[in-house]
């Protein structure tokens, strides 16, 4: 049980601090919504691509993941043309050139062609990073596969997270590890109940339910004095004071008030906020009131409102622009709160 909540817990913090895709595409176009449907616009709020799929991602390699009506994901090109058929029950974004499809109850990888490159044979894949993608076989054991589909680390671990900084988390009995490319473990994390792989040179470290950081020689450099933490962006991480972690109905940290430290955990925003989100390009988003029922608006790195609360949802900023969703209508402002794209459902 501790095991599964942990693992589970793992994920839903580090989608906070999911990289976006590689910005090798010229200008970001970014998926906008109108009338029901998904395209895709240019930072200006020019409509690029005229909306007509059910669902739409960001693009990388110069492809966009995008559902069609009939529910089946293909992918097309900055024209909006289909380039690899709408035939996969599942699609995600490219990375290093390679994107994780699922066929039926199967996953696997193709390429910018959309070759089959890893046959769909496992039950959970995640893109690739670092040269390695990270499956999950039917016996539900965890491992790492390189670029020609070869388990270059083998499907033996009980949970694992992607690669990144050079390193990967694995955890097998209830014991976690940091892994490099190869499978050989670098830092025995087997005291922690919880570690997250690295950003900006620091990992999440939780034990008895307080969290803290390590650097990459496995040293304790944030001690474990918060409640709750998020991955670090931008130079600062979150932190949790007063919450406490909760498991049902799903895994969570529940109350307390948010913040920032510094690398070295210096308190740089005291915390006050109901949530937040990662810093990029300078802003973060915070909530003021409560997820569900309070408001989102935006914070410098200093914690001066620079936006003030007024969405029910706010994501990063990419590239100048951020989504953000009211009233269930969606559109894009830009760094000083105006919109770009106009609310729209």
């Amino acid at each position: 049980m501790r095991k599964t909540f942990v693992t589970i817990l793992a994920f839903a913090v580090l989608s906070v601090a999911a990289p976006a895709p590689a910005g090798n595409d010229g200008d970001r176009l970014y998926p906008a919504l109108r009338g029901g449907k998904w395209g895709y616009v240019d930072r200006t709020g020019k409509v690029v691509v005229e909306p007509r799929w059910s669902a739409a991602y960001s693009f990388s390699g110069g492809l966009a993941p995008v559902r069609t009506a009939a529910g089946k994901w293909g992918y097309v090109d900055r024209s909006g043309k289909a380039v690899i058929p709408a035939s996969f029950d599942m699609a995600g974004v490219f990375r290093e050139g390679l994107a994780m499809v699922k066929t039926g109850d199967r996953m696997g990888y193709i390429d910018l062609s959309g070759k089959e490159v890893i046959p769909p044979k496992y039950v959970g894949a995640y893109p690739f990073s670092d040269g390695r993608g990270m499956v999950v076989g039917t016996d539900y054991k965890w491992g790492f596969v390189d670029r020609s589909g070869k388990e270059v680390v083998p499907l033996r671990y009980d949970s694992a997270y992607g690669f990144t900084e050079g390193l990967a988390v694995v955890v097998l009995d209830g014991k976690a590890a940091y892994i490099d490319r190869d499978g050989k473990v670098t830092i025995d994390a087997s005291r922690f109940d919880l570690v997250m792989p690295f950003f900006d040179g620091r990992a999440i470290a939780m034990a008895g339910d307080r969290w803290g950081f390590i650097d990459r020689s496995g040293k304790e450099v944030v001690p474990k004095t918060w409640d709750g933490a998020f991955p670090y962006s931008g130079g600062l991480a979150a932190v949790n004071k007063g919450g406490r972690v909760k498991r049902t109905p799903a895994p969570s940290i529940e109350g307390g008030k948010w913040g920032y430290v510094d690398r070295d955990g210096k308190v740089v925003i005291a915390p006050r906020f109901d949530f937040v989100g990662k810093f990029t390009e300078g802003l973060a988003p915070v909530n003021v009131g409560g997820v569900g029922v309070g408001k989102w608006g935006y914070v410098d790195n200093t914690g001066k409102t620079v936006i003030a609360p007024a969405f029910d949802e706010a994501s990063e900023f990419l590239d100048g622009l951020a989504r953000v969703k009211a009233g269930g209508k969606v559109g894009y402002i830009d760094r000083k709160g105006k919109f770009v794209w106009p609310l729209q459902e």
